[in-house]
């Protein structure tokens, strides 16, 4: 007869609790709480993918930046080779079309 009540009362606190939960409504908040977990860790990914992309394209423009500049420069000297009179105009603007292309 023990174990009877003892069964019962434990069946009773569950239905006490769980109809208090249902009231309180815990376990929509515990819902409510892991999505706003995981919208803050998206959020944080987000980020760290933005910030890669754009340290990748900084990383391209500077590579683009210095090849105009190295061409520039091949330029700077062909056109003084050509004033000097070491290269005629024809081998002057054929290696630019060659450096341009």
């Amino acid at each position: 007869m023990t174990i009877k009540r003892r069964v019962v009362r434990k069946k009773k606190k569950n239905e006490a609790s769980e109809a208090l939960a249902k009231v309180s409504g815990v376990e929509e908040l515990e819902m409510a709480a892991n999505i706003l977990k995981e919208l803050a860790q998206r959020k944080q990914r987000k980020g760290k993918i933005e910030k890669l992309e754009k340290k990748k394209s900084e990383k391209t423009k500077k590579k683009d930046h210095s090849k105009s500049n190295e061409k520039l420069k091949r330029l700077k000297e062909l056109e003084t080779l050509q004033k000097a009179g070491i290269l005629t105009i024809e081998e002057f603007e054929k290696l630019k079309l060659d450096l341009l292309n």
